[in-house]
């Protein structure tokens, strides 16, 4: 009997915003690059996104963007180079209407900052919840529930915390563990610090500083995020969708494993707002480890849609894991084979 489900909910998505169209603005004073529209969502959704930026007649401190949702800003970039690189996040939005604003400036007089290939939409996910954007003022604390599926019972979901931080006439920068930074942003899971899974520094006080935190957590039980800043006049925005299926950026397993011996395990792993390269792995990793080739099994890794296949023939189920990851992408399908 095979038993699958479509954890990403494909009958809610739906792109918003597609436009191709290059543009560019001169100068050192934050501009409007473009304005995108309004978007309407009936409900909370994860809102994926992406678009590539670009410099021409390079400065020394390169192009910036900064992407605006509502009253809120939700992502900022640099590019040092006139060839152009894609840049991707996700934000959770609350049911309403929301203009979407794209600024731009540049490190001197002459340079261009230029954003081109905008894509936004909005998706649903099965087992997630989220904070909607807003400026940080208080602990945040979710709760994803535990479930049966037909592959197991729901183990981790991944807090994916976004963050767009701004000191006034100064320059804002993400904190890590150890680090002593000019306006520090730091944040902590369950209080403890951990690290940035990536961030985007500012630099000559472009007031433009983001950084993505995807930490894997226990369901059935509440957790909390706390941002913490260095200077009182630092001001961040801040969304999070808590979900097993948004991918991290290191491996995690989302499930616990329980269906008969000798069944086919299957999952699909597909882009989410990054066609980034994505992983599964099934095995555990030994006292002493040589390396995947020895702590795994069965591993598969790609971009576009991945998906893989084991059979728990001689390996027994429940003895080893089954381990997900990529940044920026997402679980779509999970099913059973059952023998």
């Amino acid at each position: 009997m095979l038993l699958s489900e479509q954890v990403r909910q494909l009958e809610s998505e739906a792109r918003l915003i597609n436009n191709a169209t290059e543009y560019a603005v001169t100068g050192t004073a934050w501009q409007t690059l473009c304005s995108y529209g309004n978007i309407t969502l009936s409900e909370a959704q994860v809102v994926p996104f992406k678009y590539d930026l670009r410099c021409t007649n390079l400065p020394a401190w390169g192009a910036f963007s900064r992407l605006k949702i509502g009253d809120y800003y939700v992502h900022g970039a640099k590019r040092e180079s006139d060839v152009a690189q894609t840049f991707h996040g996700l934000v959770w939005l609350a049911a309403g209407t929301y203009a979407v604003v794209m600024e731009g400036c540049a490190g001197n007089a002459d340079a261009q900052c230029r954003v081109s290939n905008f894509q936004l939409g909005k998706t649903r996910f099965e087992d997630s919840v989220g904070e909607a954007l807003v400026t940080y003022s208080a602990q945040i604390s979710k709760t994803v529930s535990s479930r049966k599926l037909c592959v197991g019972s729901l183990k981790k979901a991944v807090f994916c915390v976004h963050a767009f931080a701004y000191t006034p006439s100064d320059v804002t920068n993400f904190e890590n563990p150890g680090d002593n930074l000019a306006n520090g942003v730091s944040i902590s899971i369950d209080g403890v610090q951990v690290s940035w899974s990536e961030r985007y520094q500012d630099a000559a006080s472009k007031e433009n500083a983001y950084a993505k935190c995807y930490y894997p957590v226990t369901v059935g039980s509440a957790h909390t995020i706390t941002i913490s800043k260095d200077n009182a006049n630092t001001v961040v925005h801040i969304s999070v969708a808590c979900s097993p299926w948004l991918l991290s950026d290191g491996l995690y397993e989302a499930f616990t494993a329980d269906f008969p011996q000798g069944s086919t395990f299957y999952v699909t792993l597909e882009p989410l707002s990054g066609n980034v390269t994505k992983n599964v792995q099934i095995g555990k990793i030994r006292a002493v480890s040589f390396g995947d080739s020895t702590d795994y099994y069965s591993n598969s890794s790609g971009t576009d849609i991945l998906s893989h296949a084991y059979t728990f023939e001689i390996v027994e189920v429940g003895e080893v894991g089954i381990f997900l990851s990529g940044l920026g992408g997402c679980v779509s399908i999970i099913g059973v084979d059952i023998r």
